[in-house]
This record gives structure tokens, C-alpha cells and sequence, in this order.
């Protein structure tokens, strides 16, 4: 077991086991609470994967349909388990992993074990698999009901022509109709070997107690046999639809307007989107006088808000709100972003504010956890990205901004008929 330098004064511990799942341990000594989560890197995204050189292609929504099914075994329901235990459990299915976790106050031999057991064995059986089907389809029809959920949904396929974003995390009604249970045990046989996957584990227990735990467990998981390589479609730099309007029952028009562009790596995918990030704030935020205007002016309302997301070889920027001025929240927006302003004393108060919030959110535990899987299957040690936030100088911002040059834009408007 090698303890993870930082600066942070925190415990934290990795190893591999021989299974070859990779386990993030930190030890907070008087600590109550441990939160402990499981995760592999199939999502909703993966709708193509090479295994051993030959091409497998999933249906849409089956890491959401494989998620589901796998709390439930010959004892029934695992979450009653759980619960019994005392321990509180869950799981979420994102478009890039699908995530098992459960918190716990007390020894965590039992919920760990339970935790590692389930999600390592396959016992779903047809019937199940029917009788879920409606189940996910229900879920379907209320996302449809839910308004920014349509709006972020039509707004994936106003950007997209084949990236798997143009379906909802559960899929379609067809393709949850069409799901077989091979489908599943092809799935799961290929994404659910430790080789794929995380544990990582925040917890007041000793690391070496842990790490038994945790390895008597995995001792008999199945090693990995297949090569597996995430496969996505081409995907053109240009958006599918430039402008679109959608008629829903809204009390408020909902908007977006989102910009798209061919993306190369500058310093490492997190790090640019940080800087991105960075950028937007300087000139999106109450630290500028113009959105100040805007808002003063309802052109934009507290329900704006932007994101970035840096994908292999393309990146999109989204601005969203709701307001009854979509005309003028495009101007806003259009014209902004032909005149962005980059400000070194911005940059060294928002560096230091969002550190600090990284900081900060070393505390939460589930968050933690979570935050370390998640970062591991992006390729990073969490930690050690903290400290490259820490050491990036206002220099750094300028190799990023050079994606403004080629932007692609689509906008989206929601509103009553």
C-alpha cells in the first residue's frame, strides 16, 4: 500500500489488488461516517466498445438498465440489505460511469462486503428484466414532463449528430423495450472486471483493516480476459441545428445557446477546462459589470448559468437561463464572447477562490469519495490536481483561449405554444 503525497495533510492511500482493482483509502482518524464507492467507466456514453479487437455495440440506456438490475439478487432487494445493516446505499448512472456507493457509521467489514459481493456477481434473471422494462419506460415519461430536462436534452441534439449525448442516460422507450438479457451479461462481462473499475473508501478505520477487507473479498473476482476500447462516433465540428424553438407548458421561456469547436489538449483536459471555466467567470458573473446590466435588465435571471465539457477532439460551451427575452439574451451572450475579458487580477482572486472550495470540500465525505473515482477514470489523481491548480499562472490562460477562434453556434428556445 503507497501513501498519496499531498499538501493537504490528509491520510490517503492507493494499491491495486490482485483482482487488479484500483483502491483510493482516506483515513480520517475521529471521523464517524465512511462512505465507500464502486464504480466502473460504463455510462450512458458507451454505446460502442472494441473487446479483444472486435466491435460490440450496446443499446442506449444499458448502463442505466444494468445498474438497476444489479440490486437485486436471489435475497431480494440489496438496498432492504443494506438497510438492514444500518448503512445507507445508492447508485447513479452519468453518461461517463455508473457508480455504487453507501455510508455507513460504525465497523464497515459488513456493508463493504456486501458492497463488493453484489456489484460482483451477475444474478439477474429474465423475468426481471421484463418486469423492468416498464419500470425504466415510467422513469422515461417523467424525465419528458420535466422542462430542464427537455431543455438540456434538446439542447444535446441541437449540438449533436451522433455523439451518444443525443439519448437520455435510461435510453429510449424502444431500445429499453429491446434490451435482452444477454444484452446485460455482455455488458456487464466486459465492464464489471476490477481491472475496469475503482473502490475508493474515506473512513475513520485503520487503512490496513481495510485493505484485508477488501482483499479477502476480491481474491476470487474474476481477472480480466477481454481488451476493451471505448469506441465513439465522428462527430463534425459543425452543430446539427443553428437555431430551433420547442413548445412546452413553461411559465417562463427557457433558452440556450451553446458554442461548439474542435478541441486539442493545452496542459491536460481538467486544467483547460479549469482555465475555461476561469474565463467564463471573469466575464459571466456579478465580477462583471455587463452581466450585472443584464440582469438588472432581465435579459438574464438567477436561473443563468454556463458549463464547459472538453470531449476527445471537440468541445462545447453551454449558456443557459430563463427569461422573457430570448432575442436580447443571444445579443448578450454573442456579443460577450467576441469581446472576452481576460484579467490577471480576476484570474489570481477566482484561482484562489475556487481552490479554497476545493479545499473546503476535502470535509465532505461522500463528496470526496465520489470526486476520487471519478478523477481516476479521467485519468488523474485527484490530489495531484489539486496541485496543479495551485501552480498554474495567468500565462496558462492564454493557450486555451485560442479555441474561440472556431466557434460553432446553436441556440434553443422553449416556450408555451
Amino acid at each position: 500500500m503507497k501513501k498519496i503525497s499531498n499538501s493537504f495533510n490528509e491520510l490517503a492511500y492507493e494499491f491495486k489488488t490482485d483482482s487488479g482493482l484500483q483502491v483510493y483509502l482516506v483515513h480520517r482518524p475521529g471521523f464517524k461516517k465512511t462512505t465507500a464507492v464502486y464504480g466502473t467507466p460504463f455510462g450512458a456514453l458507451n454505446l460502442q466498445q472494441k473487446v479483444n479487437g472486435e466491435l460490440m455495440t450496446h443499446k442506449s440506456g444499458l448502463a442505466h438498465f444494468l445498474e438497476h438490475k444489479l440490486f437485486e439478487d436471489e435475497q431480494g432487494d440489496v438496498l432492504s440489505r443494506f438497510s438492514d445493516l444500518g448503512a445507507s446505499a445508492n447508485a447513479f448512472t452519468s453518461y461517463h460511469q455508473t457508480m455504487y456507493y453507501f455510508d455507513f457509521n460504525g465497523e464497515i467489514e459488513k456493508p463493504l462486503t456486501l458492497l463488493l459481493d453484489f456489484v460482483s456477481e451477475f444474478k439477474i434473471s429474465e423475468a426481471s428484466v421484463e418486469k423492468e422494462k416498464g419500470i425504466i419506460v415510467e422513469e422515461l415519461k417523467m424525465y419528458e414532463q420535466m422542462p430542464d430536462m427537455v431543455l438540456l436534452m434538446e439542447t444535446y441534439r441541437n449540438i449533436y449528430h451522433n455523439y451518444p449525448y443525443i439519448y437520455d442516460i435510461a435510453g429510449t422507450e424502444n431500445s429499453v423495450n429491446d434490451t435482452q438479457l444477454f444484452d446485460l451479461e455482455e455488458a456487464y462481462r466486459v465492464n464489471y472486471h476490477d481491472s475496469r473499475m475503482v473502490l475508493s473508501i474515506v473512513t475513520p478505520e485503520e487503512p490496513f483493516k481495510v485493505k484485508e477487507i477488501i482483499d479477502a473479498r476480491c481474491k476470487n473476482h474474476v481477472k480480466a480476459m477481454d481488451k476493451v476500447e471505448d469506441i465513439f462516433p465522428d462527430e463534425p465540428m459543425s452543430v446539427n441545428h443553428t437555431d430551433r424553438v420547442i413548445h412546452k407548458k413553461v411559465e417562463t421561456p427557457k433558452m440556450s445557446l451553446c458554442y461548439k469547436f474542435p478541441y486539442e489538449i493545452k496542459l491536460n483536459k481538467s486544467l483547460d477546462e479549469f482555465l475555461l471555466k476561469l474565463v467564463l467567470e471573469m466575464n459571466f458573473s456579478e465580477l462583471s459589470n455587463d452581466y450585472q446590466n443584464a440582469l438588472d435588465e432581465e435579459i438574464i435571471s438567477n436561473q443563468f448559468s454556463f458549463e464547459i465539457d472538453l470531449r476527445e477532439d471537440h468541445g462545447v460551451i453551454y449558456f443557459f437561463n430563463e427569461s422573457n427575452h430570448y432575442e436580447g439574451f443571444n445579443d448578450f451572450i454573442d456579443n460577450k464572447m467576441k469581446a472576452l475579458k481576460i484579467d490577471e487580477n480576476l484570474f489570481k482572486q477566482l484561482k484562489k477562490r475556487y481552490f479554497g472550495e476545493m479545499i473546503y470540500s476535502l470535509s465532505n465525505v461522500n463528496r470526496l469519495a465520489i470526486t476520487l473515482a471519478q478523477t481516476y477514470f479521467e485519468g488523474i489523481n485527484y490530489y495531484e490536481y489539486m496541485e496543479s491548480i495551485k501552480k498554474l499562472e495567468f500565462e496558462d490562460i492564454f493557450q486555451i483561449t485560442e479555441i474561440f477562434e472556431s466557434l460553432s453556434r446553436t441556440s434553443l428556445l422553449m416556450t408555451t405554444s
